[in-house]
């Protein structure tokens, strides 16, 4: 099945980076199949397929639209997490029901605060998109950038050490 790269471009819009490398990187950080991937998300392996090559643009489903980025928050936490933890995170993952509002899209559970924040910043903005306005953000208010580089293009650990520094003011 070739990609579709006309769709790929309004993945690229809506979700800041193709599904396809979405889910491979999901794929590749957490040791899972692409029919795992499917499964956690509740889609069938052939509608996410076709979403990883471009011949569908959209996820339909909020459910798995929001399984994804819980997907994606434990990518990046996968390296610090034991077997049996990114075991159970996957079963909630897999469990979770998005809420819907006018305004927001929660998933349960939600309870770490950094996970939460690189949810929000990654599914607003692709990576490339994060840094440069971290870097305009620089001069002006550097405490910022800091905070998008370390949930937004940065790595669990770092969110992690940026959360601590921050743990005096909360």
């Amino acid at each position: 099945m070739a990609t579709d790269p006309i769709k790929i471009e309004e993945q690229r819009g809506l979700y800041g980076e193709p599904v396809g490398d979405l889910v491979r990187r999901v794929m590749e950080q957490v040791g899972l199949t692409q029919s795992a991937v499917a499964s956690v998300l509740g889609l069938s392996p052939a509608m996410l397929s076709q979403l990883m090559s471009g011949h569908r643009v959209k996820i339909g489903n909020p459910q798995a639209l929001a399984r994804l980025q819980s997907l994606l928050a434990l990518a990046d936490e996968a390296s610090s997490l034991t077997r049996d933890e990114t075991t159970r995170r996957l079963d909630e993952i897999r469990q979770s029901r998005a809420q819907l509002t006018t305004t927001q899209m929660s998933t349960t559970p939600t309870a770490d605060p950094a996970a939460v924040l690189r949810t929000v910043l990654r599914a607003v903005a692709s990576g490339r998109d994060l840094e440069r306005a971290a870097d305009a953000l620089d001069e002006v208010v550097p405490e910022l950038a800091d905070l998008i580089r370390a949930y937004g293009t940065g790595s669990a650990q770092d969110g992690d050490r940026h959360m601590a520094s921050i743990a005096h003011l909360l």
